[in-house]
């Protein structure tokens, strides 16, 4: 798995228990100005009567770089909104108190909380009596009960695993194999596009965990494929679900069409496409492979195309890794504005940077997703 695959699934798995934190009121930046790292600066101090928004994010530590980005998202997102509400930033690294945090955001004033990222740490804020509504950047498990207060909202790949799943039985497909790295995060999303598969009518005939050692992977392919010289395989699926690095699915796919099997529709997560610019020539042994992900990780996106390139020029290469997260900045901001609304009926929906947004009656975020599908080693939309 990529470092920017890897680190998205450490969002979605424990990372432990979290200590105390240092914040300090921001005032919503000037989005041209920056810093080495490619954050927005921010100055301190606000002078206005809104109602202060508590931001708890991972500011420092392993997990800062996408902190950072979830944070300029959202102030760029104010800034542009004209509102320049008081924000107090919070650092709720690894390791740190999410209860010190919250005390502190109740302390300082604050009428709405959006965080914490980390999914123990919105475990952790669950279980607190709140007296104020908080917007959690990350998903519990369904079976979790949680305060009215509560809103939850994340990029998880879940969602994109679904999605897949709801695109391909569209698309008349009934028989699937799943293909997953190895690991938490495979397995997870492995038993997502099983079980959404199977709630849609669809039959599981054969699942692969791919092996850590890559020169073991071709081997293991021919097996999972019951291949025999010189062109017999298995029949029995006409779709086949991915869930790897863009490294390994440049590995997979070939492997397919070497064992006959090219022909089969393949549908994967956002994990297959690493955005990096430049990629066209390696994304060609992913051509025909149809993934879901949110508007502003595919390109030409035409959705807050002024906050797009803005928050792109101040570093295009951080941007390109990490703009899904400074989209769930910016549509952290957006669904606070109208949270209202949201509030009405499961009906109403928000055009995010991170897909089409609605609001459950459980307080989940809904996202839907756009697809996509490597042609010539470039992205294409699909319907």
């Amino acid at each position: 798995m990529n470092r920017l695959g890897l680190t998205a699934s450490l969002l979605l798995i424990s990372l432990g228990d979290l200590t105390a934190c240092a914040s300090n009121y921001m005032r919503v930046p000037n989005p041209l100005l920056s810093n080495q790292n490619s954050a927005i600066s921010t100055s301190a101090v606000s002078s206005n009567n809104l109602q202060p928004i508590a931001l708890l994010l991972p500011l420092q530590g392993p997990l800062a770089n996408i902190g950072q980005s979830v944070k300029q998202g959202f102030l760029a997102a104010a800034e542009e909104n004209g509102s320049s509400p008081r924000i107090i930033l919070i650092d709720t690294r690894v390791g740190s108190s999410i209860q010190a945090a919250y005390t502190q955001a109740i302390a300082r004033n604050a009428k709405i909380i959006v965080g914490p990222l980390l999914k123990p740490q919105v475990q952790s804020i669950a279980s607190l009596q709140t007296s104020i509504p908080i917007l959690a950047l990350n998903y519990l498990n369904s079976d979790i009960s949680t305060p009215p207060e509560l809103y939850q909202f994340g990029l998880s790949p879940i969602d994109e695993a679904q999605q897949a799943t709801n695109h391909a039985w569209k698309n008349g497909k009934r028989s699937a194999l799943i293909i997953t790295a190895n690991g938490n995060w495979g397995s997870q999303i492995g038993e997502a596009f099983a079980q959404q598969w199977q709630t849609l009518g669809g039959t599981v005939v054969g699942q692969l965990v791919l092996s850590k050692n890559p020169s073991g992977i071709t081997k293991q392919m021919r097996h999972f494929l019951h291949f025999k010289p010189p062109h017999d395989r298995r029949t029995d699926f006409d779709v086949i679900f991915l869930a790897s690095s863009p490294q390994i699915g440049r590995q997979v796919k070939p492997l397919l069409k070497f064992f006959y099997a090219g022909g089969t529709p393949v549908y994967a997560t956002a994990s297959i496409y690493s955005g990096i610019p430049g990629s066209q020539r390696f994304d060609n042994d992913l051509n025909q492979v149809i993934f879901c992900a949110a508007p502003w990780s595919l390109p030409n996106c035409n959705i807050e195309p002024n906050l797009y390139q803005q928050l792109k020029s101040v570093s295009p290469m951080h941007f390109s890794r990490n703009c899904k997260y400074y989209a769930l900045g910016i549509d952290a901001f957006h669904i606070i504005q109208e949270l209202g609304r949201l509030n009405q009926s499961p009906q109403q929906t928000l055009q995010g940077t991170t897909g089409i947004l609605s609001l459950n009656k459980q307080h989940r975020v809904v996202r839907q997703l756009p697809c996509a599908q490597f042609r010539h080693g470039s992205l294409v939309p699909v319907n």
